[in-house]
């Protein structure tokens, strides 16, 4: 099997770029202190400056990129989305959601009908047992992106809702080495990176504090685009 090396759109933007802005406090940590009054071990380790080690750097960006996606997808994507039966996939499908017409439902369960020879879950289905007919919702869904793939449009909307997933998930990284960059360039009177430094932590703060809204309406933009495409296709 050949080997991919060329990153595609997707993880370029979706998961470099938040990876990227999540290395900024490590990097204004290594470029501006004082390793002097370190211990020799770390001493010897911060002399090999990030930037100037391509080889350091290429790593610990693919780590933070890890890391980000792990808890973005499966920390504040569960909590929020309780594991896809609260997504706007499962929810937009519901017969009791408001937000699509009872006719526009229809169409799409015919078609999901005619491709994949499901029954998807009725009112009375939905009224008996909810959280069974979101189960069903979210594995048709499932069915449903594999068919559409990466449509120009759906590819768009993906990559901003996992560049916005991802860089929220860094965001805890990001905070806890902003609070240690601020405290450290505060004790050593460091008043440029200081403020740097604060800036950035107020960033990864408001990010964390502002997680749920921004996941909610970058979710709800690429469901609304998958079932579009999914209807026209």
């Amino acid at each position: 099997m050949e080997m991919k090396i060329i990153p595609s759109k997707y993880e370029i933007i979706a998961r470099i770029f938040p990876a990227t802005i999540v290395l900024i406090p490590f990097l204004l940590f290594t470029m501006n202190c004082d390793i002097s009054i370190l211990s020799s071990f770390f001493q010897d380790l911060l002399k090999v400056k990030i930037v100037g080690n391509l080889t350091i750097a290429l790593v610990l960006l693919y780590l933070l990129s890890q890391i980000n996606r792990f808890l973005g997808k499966f920390i504040f994507e569960r909590i929020l989305f309780r594991d896809e039966l609260e997504m706007p996939t499962t929810k937009y499908m519901l017969f009791s959601d408001s937000k699509m017409s009872r006719k526009y439902k229809m169409q799409i369960r015919e078609r999901i009908k005619s491709d994949f020879n499901i029954d998807m879950p009725n009112e009375l289905d939905e009224e008996t047992d909810l959280v069974e007919a979101k189960k069903r919702i979210v594995d048709t869904v499932g069915l449903i992106r594999e068919k559409v793939k990466d449509g120009r449009l759906l590819l768009q909307h993906n990559i901003e809702y996992g560049f916005a997933r991802n860089l929220i998930g860094g965001a805890i990284v990001g905070l806890i080495v902003s609070l240690f960059d601020t405290i450290y360039f505060y004790l050593v009177h460091s008043c440029t990176i200081l403020y740097i430094s604060i800036s950035s932590t107020l960033f990864f703060g408001i990010l964390l504090i502002c997680c749920k809204p921004i996941i909610n309406h970058l979710g709800n933009q690429y469901a609304k685009c998958l079932l579009k495409e999914y209807t026209a296709g």
